[in-house]
């Protein structure tokens, strides 16, 4: 049978990316039409992804989800046909089921197979316009988690027009060339299992003490920050949102006294963005417990800009040191 390629990376500008070393897709092998094995290879250290303090044995599901969001990029220029400049929307992404056992660091580079499954085409009268897919993440034998993700493309010039639109109607001004305000000061590192200020993504942080609440924070955005920022974008990008989630849900899951500790191990987070963050106003980010039994928490977790909601969803987090997934 034939298998996947792991022998170099993509493209880097197949996945939208500006370093070399942020590309994580090896290459595609067609299964049929529905049906496509993407490799993955997963690096022993990452400044980012492998920077959890409680969890240093294990690999951050969190690759997984940007190795996925990459995926459906790639897919949409390679298998779609969408020309370099097009605009790609994230609808919508999750990671399920993560199985903490197969994320194990080993001692060489890990090769996962995403086992992708086209879900629905989206289209227009002209052509199709943006997709859904599942995956698996396949770690030899063993699925380490399953994902989903559904992507728009865009034209350049009808996402200009759809941006300046969106601008004006905040009371902003139309020119997008914009770089966001001084980063806010960053909540302490050990509040959230990270080794490294820079990857905090939280200020004014504010948790509810020892009762069930909602957590509220700031969102960061440090457009200097060289993997959430590496490339210009001139929105709050998708995995800036989804670490406000995974970083605001510990917080608050300690602080209720529904996880012992900061060192929790992300097993399940999803996100449907219905608005664009903008970089020029102030971002609140909001968590509250949902579910706990002692051993994981599940959080609802929100994105606001003013009245607007940009983005809705969930995480779930397990204790370090639990050996099975969540469900």
């Amino acid at each position: 049978m034939d298998t996947v390629e792991f022998s170099r990376t993509v493209p880097r500008e197949l996945v939208h990316r500006l370093s070399i070393t942020e590309v994580l897709v090896t290459g595609v092998l067609a299964r049929d039409e529905d049906t496509l094995d993407v490799g993955v290879q997963v690096p022993r250290s990452h400044a980012f992804y492998r920077d959890t303090a409680g969890c240093s044995h294990l690999y951050d599901p969190m690759v997984l989800v940007e190795a996925a969001r990459q995926t459906l990029i790639m897919l949409g220029h390679e298998l779609f046909d969408m020309p370099f400049g097009t605009k790609f929307i994230l609808r919508e992404i999750a990671l399920h089921e993560t199985d903490p056992a197969a994320l194990a660091v080993s001692v060489v580079p890990t090769e996962v197979v995403l086992r992708c499954h086209i879900l629905r085409r989206f289209r227009d009268q002209d052509s199709v316009r943006g997709a859904r897919l599942r995956y698996s993440a396949l770690i030899g034998d063993h699925v380490a988690a399953t994902l989903e993700c559904s992507m728009s493309w865009v034209p350049p010039e009808n996402w200009q027009e759809m941006r300046e639109k969106g601008r004006v109607g905040l009371g902003l001004s139309p020119h997008l060339a914009i770089e966001a305000p001084e980063p806010l000061p960053r909540i302490h590192k050990g509040l959230v299992d990270r080794r490294d200020d820079s990857n905090v993504v939280l200020s004014s942080l504010q948790v509810p003490p020892a009762s069930a609440g909602t957590g509220t924070a700031r969102l960061v955005v440090d457009t200097r920050h060289p993997v959430l920022f590496d490339h210009y974008v001139d929105h709050v990008p998708g995995m800036l949102t989804l670490e406000a989630f995974r970083q605001l849900g510990i917080a608050t899951a300690v602080a209720t006294g529904a996880l012992p500790s900061e060192a929790a191990l992300l097993t399940g987070i999803s996100a449907r963005f219905t608005a664009i963050g903008e970089l020029d106003l102030p971002v609140t980010c909001e968590s509250m417990l949902a579910q706990s039994d002692g051993t994981s928490a599940l959080l609802q977790c929100a994105l606001r800009q003013g009245d607007r909601t940009v983005a809705t969803g969930h995480v779930r987090l397990t204790r370090s040191g639990t050996e099975a997934g969540a469900r």
